[in-house]
């Protein structure tokens, strides 16, 4: 197999090779190249160490000299350059305990975690496969390197790595693979939330969100969403409808939590959140959205005014289409998306300081502008500044008639 390289990394194997050592490009732009997607990041596994590299480039940077990682900058681009290595001991079930120089680079290649990602290339001497990684990628499988149940317990991110792959490549996990994340899932919760978190969202943004389903076949749930016992089916049948959506992960967390709870939704979709480290502008998304889920009405003109006002366009029309998906007869087609897309928010053409100044306070003002809201979601003519003081004279002299 022939692969073209960009001329940086073309380069920088050319200058470590020409120098008397070795060096190949490595991992995950090997694998995105065999399956047919262009890599967007490259890296570099050679024998020759780091303080050599680094007298073999003018520019270079200790990104993760410890683990004998030295950033080579080539044509202006960073660059990973790795020299081989063993890694033994992994007291905490994430990171080894020792790490030394490798003999060969098979031995490099021994300590990675899919067969997918164990495959390296030289320009000259073509793939290096001791595992089978390449047959695997063509038959969308993801096997471990070795014993699974030794490079889970090495790792335990990588159960949950297996999972991301499998929904970002569409793959499936090979049944002894499968079989040691079950057995070894309760070790996730020696992984951080942080790194949990970030796994969950490629999984939840990848093409296939579906198979987010693998965390409850598996029992990897119980360290990430543990008052879930199970997923919802109706959440897998209503996730392929967002994938490529803008705001995919706010909505599909956002279903997860509306379709698990029966009551009191938000707190306990704020409770997990918080949990697993997400940040503010992801609990407002997902909050927004479980609000409008509950609270929008069939798709009458009226209500989608009401909506779009409340929500903005895009959390409406994500909404709407949940609604037409899960009751059909509602018949929420694509006409009724595409003018919620054109719909803008409603803003009152009277403001809370004309009622001040026409004796309204406090309390007042706000009902009284919510009043009139409502009004003008059902009749948008209304909206002119004389008919709203029109309105608001009539309801006060209502008022002032029934007391």
């Amino acid at each position: 197999m022939k692969i073209s390289l960009p001329k940086n990394i073309a380069d920088i194997i050319a200058i470590i090779n020409d120098s008397g050592f070795k060096a190949h490009i490595v991992g995950g732009c090997v694998r995105d190249i065999i399956i047919g997607k262009t890599p967007t990041d490259w890296d570099i596994t050679t024998n020759a160490s780091p303080q050599v590299i680094k007298s073999l480039f003018p520019k270079t940077v200790d990104t993760g000299i410890k683990h004998g990682t030295v950033t080579v900058i080539q044509d202006g681009i960073p660059v990973e350059v790795t020299t081989w290595r063993k890694e033994t001991g992994y007291s905490d079930h994430r990171h080894p305990d020792s790490i030394r120089p490798a003999d060969s680079l098979e031995d490099d290649l021994s300590r990675r975690d899919f067969t997918m990602n164990a495959i390296a290339y030289h320009p000259e001497e073509g793939l290096t496969d001791p595992f089978g990684g390449f047959k695997d990628i063509n038959n969308k499988i993801i096997r471990c390197v070795g014993n699974p149940y030794k490079r889970f317990s090495e790792d335990a991110l990588r159960m949950l790595r297996a999972i991301r792959f499998s929904a970002q490549l569409d793959f499936n996990i090979d049944d002894y693979t499968k079989e040691a994340v079950a057995k070894l899932s309760p070790d996730l919760v020696h992984v951080s939330k942080e790194r949990i978190q970030a796994e969950l969202n490629r999984i939840l943004e990848s093409q296939s969100p579906a198979r987010i389903s693998l965390l409850w076949e598996t029992g990897l749930f119980r360290a990430i969403f543990p008052y879930i016992e199970n997923l919802p089916p109706i959440w897998s049948a209503l996730a392929i409808q967002f994938v490529s959506s803008p705001n995919q992960r706010f909505v599909l967390l956002a279903l997860l939590f509306h379709f698990s709870f029966d009551t009191h939704k938000q707190e306990k979709a704020e409770e997990l959140l918080t949990s697993l480290k997400y940040d503010n502008e992801t609990k407002r998304n997902v909050t927004a959205y479980l609000k409008c889920l509950e609270s929008s009405g069939p798709a009458s003109p009226r209500n989608i005014r009401k909506t779009v006002t409340e929500f903005g366009v895009s959390v409406t029309a994500d909404v709407y289409k949940v609604r037409g998906i899960i009751n059909p007869h509602e018949n929420i087609n694509n006409d009724i998306i595409k003018t919620i897309f054109e719909m803008s928010p409603v803003e009152l053409s009277l403001s809370g300081l004309d009622l001040k100044n026409a004796g309204y306070t406090g309390k007042e003002i706000k009902d009284m502008l919510s009043i009139l809201s409502l009004c003008v979601f059902e009749k948008p003519e209304l909206n002119d500044r004389q008919t709203l003081l029109e309105i608001v004279g009539a309801i006060s002299r209502r008022i002032g008639k029934e007391k």
